[in-house]
């Protein structure tokens, strides 16, 4: 039987890539989206996880195990700018 089935030779193969999960958030805290990625190592799931988050918080898990949060801050710096007059204020 073994010379009818063949078997490749390269010990590397697609299964061995780890499977990584994005999971993508709105404002409120519920997940917008998952993203499956595909990398060898967590920095190179972290470095794709960071491209896919297009400015919302993202958690990188691996299977159970949780990798990074990459994306924004999770607060706002400021959610709004107001011009002032052409002379400052002064706070009371």
């Amino acid at each position: 039987m073994a010379d009818v089935v063949s078997f490749p030779t390269d010990r590397r193969s697609s299964c061995t890539m780890s499977p990584y999960r994005a999971y993508r958030f709105t404002s409120d805290g519920s997940v917008r989206a998952t993203i499956l990625i595909e990398a060898d190592t967590d920095a190179e799931a972290a470095e794709r996880a960071f491209h896919l988050s297009d400015g919302d918080r993202v958690e990188l898990w691996s299977r159970a195990r949780f990798v990074a949060h990459v994306g924004p801050m999770d607060g706002p710096v400021a959610a709004s700018i107001q011009l002032l007059e052409n002379e400052p204020t002064i706070d009371p």
